[in-house]
């Protein structure tokens, strides 16, 4: 069935936000995404078709928005940041236990089409990095050793990411507890200030060489002013 026939009402209301229909392209393509898992070209010419716009205007979007896929992807899209934050505190070492715990490289999916690995850049999430998204769920400060409590968290909740879909237009934030459980949190709760551990630096093993005041003051040095001609 097309995506006029099973998703009319919806379609209608979204078009009906918008002055020009046209202006409706980006919230029809995720519909269409959702529904069909990802755009092929039969999509994206039918919602072309629905908006009344040349196909290659529909398709140049597509191939714009690096949140549109036009291939096939997992159930859940995993995008690891890998901005200099998330760098400092484990990003390369996250994304490497992904890539051994899911046996997959960076933009490739999981034999059994669970997992889709992508490699993207700032989330606006520093102060919790490392940070991924999961279909555009938030998930802050995953480290290495939470990598398989997190696969099984989304593996127990594969039916409902594809009710859902890949788009994100539902999307939630989670974070680990101190015991390594992942919960949900409030999307906009107040800022908490991540808690660091402040060790004081070690005592050097050996002083450094103590300088006289006189040599650091250059008065053990030959005196090499010469008289002002004036």
């Amino acid at each position: 069935m097309s995506l006029i026939e099973t998703h009319q009402a919806e379609i209608e209301a979204i078009v009906a936000r918008y002055a020009s229909k046209r202006s409706a392209v980006l919230p029809l393509l995720y519909l269409a995404q959702d529904t069909y898992g990802y755009l092929t070209d039969d999509a994206i010419r039918e919602v072309a078709a629905i908006l009344e716009l040349p196909a290659t205007d529909v398709f140049e979007v597509v191939g714009f928005y690096t949140l549109f896929y036009n291939r096939p992807v997992g159930t859940w899209v995993l995008q690891v940041c890998d901005d200099v934050p998330c760098c400092y505190c484990g990003a390369e070492e996250l994304i490497a236990a992904l890539k051994q715990t899911l046996g997959i490289r960076e933009d490739e999916t999981t034999p059994d089409g669970m997992f889709t690995l992508q490699r993207v850049k700032c989330l606006a999430a520093c102060d919790r990095a490392p940070v991924l998204q999961a279909n555009l769920d938030y998930v802050y400060d995953v480290t290495p050793d939470r990598v398989q409590a997190l696969l099984n968290d989304l593996r127990s909740r594969a039916a409902e990411a594809r009710k859902r879909g890949v788009s994100g237009r539902f999307a939630e934030d989670y974070e680990f507890t101190r015991d390594g459980r992942l919960v949900q949190i409030e999307r906009f709760a107040p800022y908490r200030p991540r808690e660091f551990v402040i060790e004081p630096p070690a005592a050097p093993a050996t002083p450094p060489p103590s300088v006289a005041p006189e040599a650091d003051a250059g008065l053990d040095r030959p005196d090499t002013r010469k008289a002002s001609p004036l």
